[in-house]
């Protein structure tokens, strides 16, 4: 199927392409037909669904606790990434695309599922990356930021993150439009993507700060807090096992034994779904030719369609990780679910 973007076909804000050549459309088209269509939008249904029940059970739980701000917020920005996929996916289903529509669902996609996706991910990536590091901190001064990043500031810090990267990508809104256009490939005037002249040059900075800049810094930052709490954990399980003094105390309570653990399940779910993700990125900056129009573009369609997957899976599976590690979250579950009688309140 000959599709373009005028002589260039953007898949998504800086991340997807979709060019022909090197590799045979068919072969292209076998991977969008299984991994967006199919694949893809499976898991992006269910991690909506999962995640709406998240935001019902945080809701219900209150905001008195910082982390059940964090864990909210974390739920909504999913929400938003697995919704924008959706939309993404079915723009760019062959059996859509071909419908008669007055849009091209390619190019419509653009601004109203690829660069929300981006922001989503992004608002993602540093919430996750702000409740590990809280998590350290509280570690480390546990009296003193608990005093300092109250659930009010929390919610103050949550949404800045989500104007902040919101803001960072409202440049692309300004040299990018909607209107009626010639597709020659499709012998049609549909509605499409219209640029300003210096659209290039703003997306170039905007795709090395959203794409490079901003999820490496969460990534690593994600990375190095979660080595930390793991290695604080298992040197808090050798101490216990060593302990045979009753006067000693662990200053680490229960309760935050709990969070942190489930919060190392959260951020290792994360790293192992983003990974892929930050070596492609990497891949493309040694590699030029691996990119959108380079000539392993359908090497990098296919890497970014197993991409999506992962980043799907991660929003997708919160919600067993709650369900396992938190009996508070299970209490809520079961009442409002399940229409159970509450039991005692713990976490």
């Amino acid at each position: 199927m000959n599709i373009s973007l005028d002589e260039q076909r953007n898949w998504t804000a800086g991340e997807v392409g979709w060019s022909l050549g090197y590799v045979s459309d068919e072969v292209s088209l076998l991977f969008q037909a299984i991994n967006f269509a199919v694949v893809c939008q499976a898991i992006d249904i269910f991690g909506t669904v999962t995640n709406i029940i998240n935001i019902v059970v945080f809701w219900k739980q209150g905001f008195k606790d910082s982390v059940n701000v964090s864990l909210f917020a974390l739920a909504v920005s999913d929400v938003g990434m697995l919704g924008t996929l959706i939309w993404l996916n079915l723009c760019f289903n062959p059996l859509f695309h071909n419908l008669d529509l007055p849009f091209d669902s390619v190019e419509i996609q653009y601004l109203t599922a690829g660069w929300p996706h981006v922001v989503f991910t992004r608002i993602t990536s540093w919430i996750t990356a702000f409740i590990t590091l809280e998590r350290c901190l509280c570690i480390a001064l546990p009296l003193k930021i608990k005093s300092l990043l109250t659930a009010r500031r929390v919610k103050v810090i949550m949404v800045s993150i989500f104007l902040i990267l919101i803001a960072s990508v409202t440049p692309v809104y300004c040299v990018n439009s909607y209107g009626w256009k010639y597709f020659p490939s499709r012998n049609k005037t549909l509605i499409g993507l219209v640029y300003t002249p210096d659209r290039e040059s703003v997306e170039k900075v905007s795709f090395t700060f959203n794409n490079i800049i901003i999820p490496f810094s969460a990534f690593l930052t994600i990375v190095c807090c979660t080595l930390v709490l793991v290695a604080k954990l298992r040197s808090k399980a050798k101490w216990r096992r060593k302990s045979t003094s009753a006067g000693q105390t662990d200053q680490m309570t229960s309760r935050d034994q709990k969070v942190t653990k489930m919060v190392v399940m959260i951020s290792t779910l994360f790293i192992v779904c983003f990974t892929p993700i930050c070596v492609v990125f990497i891949g493309m900056t040694a590699e030029p030719d691996l990119s959108i129009n380079g000539k392993y573009h359908n090497m990098f369609f296919v890497v970014f369609s197993f991409g999506f997957i992962l980043e799907s899976t991660n929003s997708a599976m919160n919600i067993f990780i709650y369900y396992k590690m938190s009996s508070r979250y299970r209490q809520v579950f079961r009442e409002v679910f399940l229409r159970q009688s509450p039991l005692k309140n713990t976490f």
